[in-house]
């Protein structure tokens, strides 16, 4: 299909057009969607591992030192011990918190029971900014291609559905509600990239390089193993350097101390981790993963293993929990063909850590909706599919093309709400609760031990058999919370999609795992007080996202 003509001598400016335009849309585009997610956020406190960074951030603040728990241990003479404990997650995720704990330590001294819910909102905060960050970024890194590449050009309003696709029908919706590190390294990467390109494209000062720099240093004191994702970055920014002094005689510093100015970041977090390592065990070289499982399988995953697990399986692919994402592969030719640099930045940040989560033992990410290990990857493979939503702009598509497309995508954003709304409805933890009580086979009755039953994946049922999918868990969960009042008990266990299956093991007991997770049906204080509070904080919630998506449409509309 050929482009437009006006569309392409439209698209083609400088470097200046469109840009304040763009980043105040984003502006407008990530309030919307801070508080629209904030609206939609857990009912749950954290739990599992997802507790420890608060926790960390707490001690930190009001005790001064970085421990997760403290017991005062009486000895047989008469004097005390301290006994503490340190987590054996990164440091990171906990300093990014250490604000909004602060914010949520003073509203929980001050404010009445009635209120109870703000610090819970309060702390939700940042994995709710950084999903609507995302977002925002997103739509500038789409626009920003677009400028200076015709062939990938969207107009505001084609960059604008394929954002708000990924913020509403994939599992970033889902992410912005839990704080887990994996939603903050995505938010770090992507804003590394965005800093790059932009560094490249516009000329941009090298404070841009510097923004990456901290940026990707910053996602790896959160996951390790964002380290991987250091030489893509350090080549696409090296060569943007030298491709600047060659095209313009520009101002910039020496090659030198740019490299200095890169490494920086990277040896102040690697000097704050060891720190951390030496703190917790007295070693600077263990990092904590070598404890548990951890240490003891590591990555015993076979590669293919992982690989379908993460692509393809029935209860953990990330095409299944993020449907959109299956329209890089409609745009990744085109994409490929225009951005050579960007595509093989996006694909020198992926492949390294597909492949080394696929070897990770738990590849699958846990007791979590989807697999947060991979949000990373959503916003990549959104900006991939640029292209393919070019027809939105083409004025000389056939109806009957257009027509098609339309539907096409009507239908797929229909099936992917869908699907975020079983993880946002019910509580990731509800179904594997459920399983490993009522159905052990699901989660194995018999754990892993050491040298006796070493079995790596303790929940392949739910990964690779479509009746004990998460995804069919949670649909009957929300058909069975939705009808527990007027269904007896036999009825609701016997909709169990497992049943199909064998009979014998419908579940028992339904009606405790029922109930939708949203913080404002969660069980607060029983007051009139509370409920009366929470429904304003409710409305007003949904007022000031309202308004900032007038603002967003009216930008968007007024934009050429």
């Amino acid at each position: 299909m050929s482009a437009d003509p006006e569309l392409s001598a439209a698209s083609v400016q400088t470097p200046a057009q469109g840009r304040s335009e763009d980043i105040r849309a984003a502006l407008w585009l990530g309030l919307a969607l801070f508080f629209f997610y904030l609206l939609t956020t857990s009912g749950h406190l954290p739990y599992g591992d997802e507790a420890h960074y608060p926790i960390v951030a707490e001690n930190l603040l009001t005790r001064g030192r970085p421990f997760l728990t403290e017991q005062t241990l009486r000895q047989t003479n008469g004097q005390s011990q301290s006994l503490v404990t340190y987590s054996r997650l990164p440091l990171g995720q906990s300093l990014l918190i250490l604000p909004f704990a602060a914010v949520e330590i003073m509203t929980n001294e001050v404010l009445p029971a009635a209120l109870s819910f703000i610090p819970h909102l309060v702390i939700n905060s940042l994995p709710a900014a950084e999903a609507a960050a995302i977002c925002a970024l997103l739509f500038l890194l789409i626009r920003l291609t677009g400028r200076f590449q015709p062939e990938l050009y969207l107009s505001p309003g084609a960059a604008m559905a394929g954002t708000l696709t990924m913020a509403l029908a994939t599992q970033m919706w889902p992410s912005s509600r839990t704080l887990f590190a994996d939603t903050s390294a995505a938010f770090l990467l992507t804003l590394a990239i965005y800093s790059l390109v932009r560094f490249r494209y516009e000329n941009a000062g090298v404070g841009w390089v510097q923004l990456a720099a901290w940026a990707a240093a910053l996602a790896v004191l959160c996951k390790y193993v964002f380290i991987l994702t250091a030489p893509a970055l350090a080549a696409y920014g090296l060569w943007a350097v030298i491709e600047r002094k060659k095209k313009t005689a520009t101002s910039d510093p020496s090659l030198l101390y740019l490299i200095w100015l890169a490494a920086l970041p990277f040896i102040l977090v690697a000097v704050t981790q060891l720190w951390f390592n030496y703190l917790r065990y007295d070693s600077i070289w263990l990092s904590g993963y070598h404890e548990r499982r951890e240490g003891e399988l590591g990555f015993a995953t076979p590669l293919l293993v992982g690989l379908y697990g993460i692509l393809l399986s029935s209860g953990r692919s990330l095409f299944l929990y993020s449907p959109p994402c299956l329209l890089a592969f409609f745009g990744a030719r085109k994409f490929l063909t225009w951005a050579r640099a960007e595509t093989a930045l996006i694909a020198g940040v992926s492949l390294p850590l597909l492949f080394t989560y696929a070897k990770w033992w738990a590849w699958d990410g846990g007791w979590e909706w989807g697999n947060r290990f991979h949000l990373f990857l959503i916003p990549l493979l959104m900006w991939l599919s640029a292209p393919a939503w070019r027809w939105m702009d083409e004025k000389l598509v056939p109806t009957v093309v257009r027509r098609t497309y339309q539907i096409s995508l009507a239908l797929l954003l229909a099936l992917s709400v869908y699907v975020q709304a079983l993880g946002l409805l019910i509580h990731p933890a509800t179904y594997w609760k459920l399983a490993g009580k009522e159905v052990p086979l699901v989660v194995l009755e018999r754990g892993y031990e050491k040298g006796v039953w070493e079995i790596r994946d303790d929940m392949f049922l739910a990964h690779f058999v479509p009746e004990f999918s998460p995804l069919a868990a949670h649909h009957w969960l929300v058909w069975a919370t939705w009808n527990q009042s007027r269904l007896d008990e036999a009825t609701l266990a016997a909709g169990a999609p497992w049943v199909s299956l064998n009979a014998k093991w419908a579940p028992k007991n339904v009606r405790p795992y029922l109930g939708f997770d949203l913080w404002f049906l969660r069980a607060w204080p029983q007051e009139e007080k509370s409920t009366a509070y929470a429904i304003v904080a409710e409305v007003l919630l949904a007022i000031l996202a309202s308004l900032c998506a007038i603002k967003l449409s009216f930008l968007i509309r007024r934009s050429p």
